[in-house]
């Protein structure tokens, strides 16, 4: 199955990678450790999960205009995801990809959470301005 998503943050080529998926919203002020790129919110499911070099699926941003420089930092630490994909964008997250560089997609569909699972192999690429998430 193949997802589609409007792409905030173009990258050249296709990515590949292991996904680490959460339908929690979350804050990179507080939620993520700036040091390690650790979940580290209490209240997130994936708590104690790295998101360096992970294909990061979330619901969505939450939380402090702070959580975009906090991407930004993991970015210039070489800690960030290699793409950031989001059912509903929001200014922080969007801000923080930008500022880092980080490839970044949203308006994905809900059914991800059914489809995708933490660990997954999955490839992402653009056509047609649009970016499609599948299953290796």
């Amino acid at each position: 199955m193949s997802f589609r998503a409007k792409i905030i943050q173009e990258w050249k080529g296709e990515i590949t990678g292991e996904v680490l998926i959460t339908r929690s919203k979350i804050s990179f002020l507080g939620d993520v450790d700036l040091n390690t790129g650790m979940i580290v919110g209490q209240d997130i499911d994936i708590q104690g999960q790295c998101i360096h070099n992970k294909i990061f699926i979330f619901s969505e941003g939450r939380g402090s205009t702070v959580g975009s420089n906090v991407l930004y930092g993991l970015a210039k630490k070489g800690l960030a995801p290699k793409l950031l994909a989001t059912c509903r964008s929001e200014l922080i997250t969007i801000s923080g990809a930008i500022m880092g560089g980080v490839p970044m997609i949203s308006n994905l569909n809900e059914g991800i959470f059914e489809t995708f699972k933490t660990g997954d192999s999955i490839k992402v690429f653009a056509m047609n301005g649009h970016a499609y998430l599948e299953k290796e």
